[in-house]
């Protein structure tokens, strides 16, 4: 089973959040068919990705960068403490 070390929660299985994808920030900032077609179609191409995800039970956000090649988690940081550049 997939899970996630989150530092704000502990160790919980993957199954509790909900992944927004890559383009919610760009969402924010434009309004482009490019950022709709990232929405609902994603980029399946292996490499670091920061990816908006959802914890349904605590109702955090948060923005989780991993490597998709092997799925590793490198960080999580909780959405309420990211600044404005980062699209929040």
């Amino acid at each position: 089973m997939k899970q996630f070390n989150c530092p704000h929660l502990g160790l919980r299985p993957a199954s509790e959040f909900v992944c927004a994808g890559t383009a919610i920030g760009s969402l924010l900032q434009e309004d482009s068919e490019r950022v709709r077609h990232g929405v609902y179609f994603g980029d399946a191409t292996a490499r670091i990705k920061r990816e908006w995800w959802f914890h349904r039970a605590a109702h955090l956000w948060f923005l989780i960068e991993r490597d998709t090649a092997t799925d590793h988690v490198i960080e999580i940081t909780l959405a309420s403490r990211l600044g404005d550049a980062d699209g929040v």
